[in-house]
């Protein structure tokens, strides 16, 4: 596969150039940090060293899956897998990705994201100008002050007539200072209540109980993943795998319960195969008795999910059995 199908830096900040950009990120396994930005429409992803994206796992086939660019969007594509491809919880064929799906493979984790970055506008100051401008006007202002006025004086005049102006200045001035309002009858600037609005306290509120609720919910998810992981190192898988259940019902996007989930049901898959391998080895050596109790051990694994079709099998085999070591059909044979 062409290297030019991806970019792959260990840079994980958002680019600063403009544009629209595709990436995957490895969460974990031998590439966990590496940055991938799909360049190209079609990218491959597997275990082979000639695929685009490679996965260092086990349960990834050498052409495990594709990217392919549709239209604005990347569209994964299994490509025929043994062991399949989850997207978060669920495995799928094909599958529209989105911003943040978790892409899982075996125990490898990737996330996908789509980043706009939008370009830079740049706005001029014109306040160097303007500061400018408001210098050149105070400088013609002061200039013109400093030219002699080309008026002519006038005369002095009359001691009489300049008293009879002054007495009409001071009339004028009493009468003006008469019309002014005094201090008690100015009005009262309203003070600003520092009380917010009614629907400022509402949000403020809102916003209070929805972060309580995200920080109990955060708790709950980690304590079921925790509880969820206990049970699997005990290899009670199916409780392990309700307790993985129960976070992503809470948090759908949580990518730690998808991936332990995805290798609860991993591990359980392993076992059963195994449990059945077992079986069929001992009825093949006629050993009845021995492979009548892995059938019985399968069935009562399984008793609770009638319509797996593992269930059915073990069911089918028990009696299969009993009846060749002579039991009756009556007998409830693994009980």
């Amino acid at each position: 596969m062409s290297k030019a199908a991806v970019r792959i830096t260990k840079d994980l900040s958002h680019p600063e150039t403009a544009g629209k950009y595709h990436r995957v990120i490895c969460m974990t396994g031998k590439n966990k940090g590496l940055c991938y930005y799909l360049t190209n429409k079609r990218v491959i992803m597997g275990r082979s060293e000639k695929v685009d994206i490679q996965i260092i796992d086990t349960k990834s086939s050498r052409e495990h899956m594709e990217l392919v660019k549709v239209g604005k969007d990347y569209v994964l594509t299994d490509l025929g897998s043994q062991n399949g491809v989850y997207v978060n919880d669920l495995k799928v064929k094909q599958h529209k990705l989105k911003n943040g799906d978790k892409i899982i493979v075996g125990s490898t984790v990737f996330k996908f994201s789509f980043i706009d970055v939008m370009p830079l506008v740049v706005v001029e100051d014109d306040e160097d100008d303007e500061d400018e401008d408001d210098e050149y006007e105070l400088e013609e202002e002061f200039e013109e002050k400093k030219k002699p006025s080309k008026k002519k004086k006038k005369a002095k005049e009359d001691p009489a007539a300049k008293r009879k102006k002054l007495i009409y200045g001071v009339v004028a001035l009493a009468v003006v200072m008469m019309m002014l309002p005094t201090d008690e009858n100015k009005p009262v600037a309203k003070k600003k209540t520092e009380a917010s609005t009614p629907f400022v306290e509402g949000e403020r509120a809102k916003r209070i109980v929805r972060s309580t609720l995200e920080k109990e919910i955060a708790s709950k998810v980690k304590a079921y993943i925790h509880r969820g992981r206990r049970e699997a190192r005990e290899k009670n898988y199916f409780r392990a795998m309700e307790e993985f259940n129960l976070a992503l019902m809470l948090d759908p996007t949580n990518g730690d319960a998808a991936f332990h989930m995805n290798k609860a049901k991993q591990r359980l898959d392993e076992k059963v195969e195994a449990m059945f391998l077992q079986a069929t080895k001992s009825k093949d050596a006629l050993k009845f008795n021995q492979a009548l109790g892995t059938y019985c051990a399968i069935y009562k694994l399984l008793k609770d999910y009638p319509e797996d079709e593992r269930f059915k099998e073990a069911d089918s085999n028990v009696k299969d059995m009993a009846y060749k070591i002579g039991k009756e059909e009556s007998e409830n044979h693994c009980f």
